[in-house]
């Protein structure tokens, strides 16, 4: 890209943050790197370091830099959280996205399988039934065998060892885990710890077909659950 032309301020800082991606791109800049200096950056793209700072402060904004004093704007690791923090806000000022919340959640999860059952090791196994365990227990009230529940579907997704597949679910689990009710409503404690164990064994035997059907139906069940509790449909 050449030299950012002179525009509306809003705009011009915006075009300046698209540049400084395709830079970050371009050179190969990896997390914990800098970028070069603000005058550096200021005299390339003809620009005013206020104009500059703002499209920095964009990327910022964003995950994709830091900016400390003294050392400049580094690059951050990988990371869609501040996206999906965004994303969650949305979701939260519309309710009726809830049931489609639903849906990508039950894509992902199904998504899922095949990559647990390639990848899970038996410490990942063993975390799912642990967390399994923990909702059997006879201390467990209805508040600590969902929050086991949120915990294991966060398991399930960080046993695919896929880091892009575990931040993007890891928020709608996240959003669900807000909006839960501490009511375990028709299934008693015994029908949810089976629902649970039985997706553990499939994924362990690696019966993808019958580990989908189990983890379909446990999605669906959670699913006619709202639908009773809040109306979703």
């Amino acid at each position: 890209m050449g030299t950012v032309k002179k525009q509306e301020r809003s705009t011009l800082a915006n075009d300046v943050s698209k540049y400084l991606k395709q830079y970050i791109i371009d050179n190969n800049i990896g997390p914990g790197q800098k970028l070069p200096s603000e005058r550096e950056l200021s005299n390339t793209l003809q620009v005013s370091r206020q104009i500059l700072r703002e499209g920095l402060r964009s990327l910022e904004s964003t995950g994709i830099i830091s900016i400390r004093h003294g050392d400049g704007a580094i690059v951050q690791s990988h990371n869609l959280t501040p996206l999906l923090e965004q994303l969650m806000f949305l979701w939260k000022m519309d309710n009726k996205k809830i049931s489609q919340l639903l849906d990508l959640r039950q894509i992902f999860e199904l998504a899922a399988v095949d990559k647990i059952i390639a990848n899970a090791t038996e410490a990942d196994f063993q975390m799912l039934r642990d967390l399994t365990l923990q909702m059997a227990q006879p201390a467990a009230d209805t508040k600590a065998i969902q929050e086991a529940d949120i915990e294991f579907h966060r398991a399930l997704i960080t046993a695919t060892h896929n880091e892009m597949f575990m931040q993007l679910t890891d928020l709608i689990i996240e959003y669900f885990s807000k909006v839960s009710h501490y009511d375990m409503g028709p299934f008693s404690v015994e029908q949810w710890v089976q629902n649970h164990l039985s997706i553990v064994d499939a994924l362990e035997k690696k019966d993808e077909i019958l580990a989908k059907q189990v983890l379909r139906d446990h999605l669906d069940n959670s699913r006619q659950y709202l639908i009773d509790i809040d109306g979703v449909v």
